[in-house]
This record gives C-alpha cells, sequence and structure tokens, in this order.
C-alpha cells in the first residue's frame, strides 16, 4: 500500500571496484563477478588501465638481453604500485560486500536495515502500530530516525500495518511487530506515530533493570495518571516473553497499557521513568493526533466494556493469530523502514466486539451473574487532574 520491495543486485564493476576493495581492504571476492578471462595462468587477470599498457609497453622496449632476477622483481613491484595508486576512473566508495545485492532503497546492503554504531552493544525494534496515519508517519519517521541516531543507538523501524476489516487493535499488533522484528533486536520500543521526542535527553537506552517509560506521566502532553505506561515504552525481548505480550482482546481504543501495567506488576518487573529534566508536558514530547480529524473508535459492544475492565488471563504473545500480507522496505527522507502489511484472526467466540456493525452497544448484564470485583485494571480518574486537552 505504501511501497514496493525495490532492490537490485550489483556486481564488482570490473577491475576499477576490485582496485578499490584491494587498496581500503576488500572482503572475500567471488570470482564469479569478475568477468570472464581466457588466461590459464591468472584466472583473475582484468582489463588493464590505458596506464599500465604504456608501462608494458615502454618494458617491452628495452634491449632484449637477460637481466638479473633482482632487476625484474624491482621493476615489476615499481608498475604495480603505481597501478594501484593511479586514480579510479568511477566515483564513489567501493562497496566491499562480498558481490552481494544492495538495498536501493536502504543504502546499505541487503539483510542490513539501518547504519550500525559500534559504541552501542544493543539493537532496537521500534515497533508502531498503524492504521490509516500516513500524514503523521511522513513526520515520524524521519524525525525519529535522526533523534535516535543523534544518540548512536542501533534500531531499526517496523511499522504494523493492520490491512483487515476488523476493529483497529493496538495490542496484537505490538504482539505481531514483537515476533517479526528478528532476535537480532534485543529490546523494542511500543512507540505511538503522533508522539515526537523534543527534548535530546530522553536517551532511548537498552532496559536492562525493567521496562522504561520514556513518556512519563510528568512528561506525557495529555496522560498523567501514575500507572499509565503508554506512548513510549522500552522493554527487554525475554521480559516481554515473560508476561506473554499484550492482551489481544482489545479492539477499538484503550484500556491495552493499563491491562499490560497489571501483567508487569504481577510479574514483579519494576517500571522506571526518566527524571531530572528541565521539560516538562509542554515541551518535552509534541502531540500530532487531532482527534477532530481522525476520531478514536470508542464504540463499546457486546459485553466488551464489563470484559476489558479486567485483567485478561487467558490470551497474549502465545494465542496470537494472524498472517503477514506483505513486507515492504522503504525510506522517508533517508529514514529506512519495514512496513509489515498484517491481517489479524479474530475469534469470535472470545471476542465479539472485534466487529461491531451489527451490535452497537453493551449487552445487560445478566443480573444472576454478579459483576466480577476482583482484578479490576480500570483506574479511576480524575479528569481535571490526570488528562490534559487532547491535542
Amino acid at each position: 500500500m505504501l511501497a514496493a520491495d525495490a532492490t537490485q543486485h550489483r556486481p564488482y564493476g570490473g577491475n576499477s571496484e576490485l582496485r578499490k576493495c584491494v587498496r581500503h581492504g576488500t572482503s572475500h571476492t567471488k570470482s564469479s563477478h569478475l568477468p570472464p578471462t581466457s588466461s590459464t595462468r591468472n584466472p583473475l587477470r582484468v582489463k588493464s588501465h590505458p596506464m599500465w599498457e604504456w608501462c608494458m609497453s615502454l618494458a617491452m622496449m628495452r634491449p632484449m638481453r637477460q637481466p638479473s632476477t633482482f632487476v625484474c622483481g624491482l621493476f615489476f613491484c615499481l608498475l604495480f604500485f603505481l597501478y594501484l595508486s593511479l586514480p579510479s576512473p568511477s566515483q564513489g566508495p567501493c562497496e566491499c560486500n562480498d558481490g552481494g545485492a544492495l538495498n536501493s532503497v536502504t543504502g546499505y546492503p541487503s539483510g542490513q536495515k539501518s547504519r550500525m554504531y559500534p559504541t552501542d552493544k544493543h539493537k532496537m525494534a521500534l515497533l508502531i502500530p498503524f492504521r490509516d496515519r500516513f500524514e503523521e508517519l511522513l513526520e515520524f519517521a524521519p524525525h525519529i530516525h535522526n533523534f535516535l541516531s543523534s544518540q548512536r543507538k542501533n534500531h531499526h523501524i517496523y511499522v504494523i500495518n493492520q490491512v483487515d476489516n476488523l476493529r483497529f487493535n493496538r495490542a496484537s499488533l505490538l504482539n505481531v511487530g514483537f515476533l517479526e522484528s528478528g532476535v537480532d533486536c534485543d529490546y523494542i520500543a511500543m512507540h505511538d506515530v503522533d508522539l515526537l521526542p523534543l527534548n535530546p535527553a530522553l536517551i532511548y537506552e537498552f532496559p536492562s533493570d525493567g521496562p522504561y517509560h520514556v513518556a512519563a506521566p510528568h512528561l506525557h502532553p495529555r496522560y498523567h495518571y501514575p500507572t499509565f505506561i503508554g506512548g513510549v515504552l522500552l522493554i527487554k525481548r525475554d521480559h516481554f516473553r515473560k508476561v506473554d505480550g499484550l492482551s489481544n482482546k482489545y479492539w477499538g481504543w484503550g484500556l491495552e497499557d493499563d491491562e499490560f501495567y497489571a501483567r508487569l506488576k504481577e510479574a514483579h518487573l519494576q517500571v522506571s521513568r526518566p527524571g531530572n529534566l528541565t521539560s516538562g508536558k509542554q515541551n518535552t514530547f509534541r502531540h500530532i493526533h487531532d482527534r477532530r480529524v481522525r476520531r478514536r473508535d470508542m464504540i463499546k459492544c457486546h459485553n466488551q466494556q464489563e470484559v476489558t475492565r479486567h485483567r485478561d488471563r487467558d490470551t497474549g504473545l502465545s494465542t496470537l493469530s494472524y498472517h503477514v500480507q506483505s513486507r515492504k522496505e522503504l525510506t522517508i527522507q533517508d529514514a529506512p523502514l519495514t512496513i509489515l502489511n498484517v491481517v489479524l484472526e479474530c475469534d469470535h467466540a472470545v471476542t465479539p466486539w472485534c466487529d461491531c456493525t451489527e451490535n452497537i452497544g453493551n449487552t445487560p448484564r445478566d443480573p444472576k451473574n454478579p459483576a466480577r470485583t476482583q482484578d479490576v485494571i480500570v483506574p479511576r480518574l480524575n479528569r481535571k487532574k490526570h488528562l490534559s486537552q487532547d491535542g
């Protein structure tokens, strides 16, 4: 939907490429990428440079005498070093990548999504749950890529785009992103596409001691209640697996973060947050979502409201059902990213509210079945104190 795969193979370009790779320390060059030759003595012989031909002609003009071995060796050594010192006819650096394909979209060898910083021993998968927010993505991708590159953080952006006809399920999309991002990323960032970090003191560090909530309640421009962990949350892969990811029951907007907080608390994982920043709620992040343009899906149907108020002990990463329709690589203003077009599957017997087109409004609770009082995860909020005007 957003872009198509665009990769191309570029083999070594004759002796000029070989020469550059020799100068700069080539990797293993495959002979299949070199021009064919008729020489049986030197299978790696390539088309000569005009200066080389001139030197060889000069050597042949010498009287046919029997020079000493030392003089001949010295003469040809000088010619070889002269050959290496000549300027290459082509411009640009040598891509000494074992003759592999170069990705014309990212500009890096195939399989390498982003620039790697040797000083950072970790790699972060930036997971963006997504649907119909193209304008926001155009602004978010280059902003976050430049922000993290300035911190020299190894990272790659994964946009998990829900393309089915069901209601939006942010939690399930994050579960998909975790499974599809690969083990080369040892921690993930659950990141909203409409939240741009502004303060460079917000460091997206590897959360070795436990989940790290970057968009803390005292910094987020809208949500300020103590148990809030939405916006931007960093977590190690093993910690995410330990709590079985997020619940898959949250179709529509809201509450999936509150249920995830309950999972972290049960697993005794302490959430830490940034402190001692000079910025606050107004200038730490920029919230670019406009609810007047894109209304949030806050419809409740069937028994959704009752079920989603409580801790989910049945679904999660281990029960996720989906398939990836397509996988696209593209860049937005030099920011490389991967688009995963995902189709989620719904068990209507468990969560009939994944599609509310036929049943709008909550089903009245059976008076014979008392309301559950345990495992309630919905915080009681003073809206004036804990919520700001949405931007």
